[in-house]
């Protein structure tokens, strides 16, 4: 057996084995999750809202949190996790795999702008889901 006949053997054995440590994201309809890091860096989810109609306004929730200065501001939806880091919020169906874009910075600043406006006409309190309506422009 040739040299990169072996390689691809051994590659084709071992791929399906480091996909079994991947964490699957609940899928759970209309549930916004709040995802965090236990012991031994063991990811848990708790729900942050129920009857959440979309990703983006899931998104739009963790957002809230992260604007409130909170930390473990990713979390998931329907099967999808949701990454709420410094750039764009983004999903993917994998821990681990490509991060796709929600919403990109100048979308992510007027989503904050209107969240902090939310929050301070709520004394502070986050928006429901029931409040949070996404304009796509």
């Amino acid at each position: 057996m040739a040299r990169g006949a072996s390689i691809l053997l051994i590659l084709l054995v071992l791929a399906p084995l480091a996909a079994c440590g991947d964490t699957d994201a609940p899928a759970d309809v209309g549930v916004c999750w709040r995802m965090s890091h236990g012991a031994g860096q063991k990811v848990r989810f708790t729900p942050l809202a129920r009857g959440v109609d979309d990703l983006d306004t899931c998104a739009v929730l963790l957002e809230g949190l992260r604007v409130q200065g909170q930390s473990d501001t990713d979390g998931a939806y329907q099967g999808n996790f949701i990454f709420v880091g410094a750039g764009p919020i983004a999903a993917s169906q994998r821990l681990s795999g490509f991060h796709y874009p929600i919403f990109q910075p100048p979308q992510r600043a007027a989503v904050d702008r209107d969240l902090k406006r939310m929050i301070a006409s709520r004394g502070g309190k986050m928006p429901d889901a029931s409040d949070v309506e996404i304009e796509r422009r």
